[in-house]
């Protein structure tokens, strides 16, 4: 049983990650709304349609999960996130990317048109509408050679010095080295991002660090990254790598 001691830093540790959320919100969501992901998306947009108790309630919950993820770095207990009496529904939120017509997700796109190709090819009805396949084949992703290019640059200013063949891409800020962890390949995503320090790979399995888990509003999975928004994500995805470096830092200073 956690005292009363740990008890206390645990209180601390969710009031940091609750200020962090609330001053998102107040500025009017200007990271997350940038954020290219489904996921993030889907959050925003189901906070939005709550009502005021509720909206409380679901940050609350967003600096509660944060707070577990992240525990590792204040030593704080290990508390389960399905403990808060907000969980069920900060978690099983209205699922957007059904909407055909406003998808905000590359994988899910290739997928439309792949089934109404065919559907077409088969001779059978398609649950995507002409409209919405001619939509979907009219988005012009970004693929991995060019995210790489693109995320090798983003990396420069902070000192990017070798990347491994587990596309660890190490950089270094002063004497600090840490890496920026992507993965291109996956099946949800076109570029899944985190940043580790090496100072906690002993501490915790899963020292990795990311913007939007902090926020308590995605993973860094990010799935809608196309020619008409390419330059913005990554102005974004360094003010991500920045705020995820700088984040177990600001985390021990607010715990002292």
């Amino acid at each position: 049983m956690a005292s009363a001691k740990q008890l206390a830093a645990l209180r601390k540790l969710q009031e940091f990650f609750l200020s962090e959320i609330q001053a998102e919100v107040h500025s009017g969501f200007t990271r997350l709304a940038r954020i290219p992901e489904s996921h993030v998306v889907d959050k925003l947009r189901y906070y939005g349609l709550l009502g005021e108790t509720d909206k409380r309630a679901f940050l609350d919950c967003s600096a509660y999960w944060a707070s577990r993820y992240y525990g590792f770095v204040a030593k704080t207990p290990r508390q389960n996130p399905t403990d808060h009496p907000f969980f069920m529904q900060w978690s099983q939120g209205p699922s957007w990317n059904r909407d055909f017509g406003n998808v905000k997700s590359v994988p899910l796109l290739r997928a439309m048109v792949q089934q109404y190709t065919i559907d077409l090819h088969n001779r059978v009805h398609s649950h995507v509408t002409k409209e919405e396949f001619e939509h979907a084949s009219s988005i012009r992703s970004i693929k991995a050679p060019e995210l790489r290019k693109r995320v090798r640059i983003a990396l420069k200013p902070f000192g990017h010095y070798e990347t491994d063949t587990l596309n660890n891409y190490w950089c270094r800020i002063g004497k600090q080295k840490f890496c920026v962890k992507a993965d291109f390949g996956g099946r949800y995503a076109q570029l899944r991002y985190c940043v580790a320090r090496p100072e906690f790979k002993s501490v915790h399995p899963l020292s990795q660090f990311a913007f939007e888990r902090a926020m308590g509003f995605g993973f860094g999975h990010w799935d809608y990254i196309v020619e008409e928004n390419v330059d913005a994500v990554f102005s974004l995805f360094a003010e991500a790598v920045q705020y995820s470096f700088d984040l177990p830092d600001r985390i021990r200073a607010a715990m002292k």
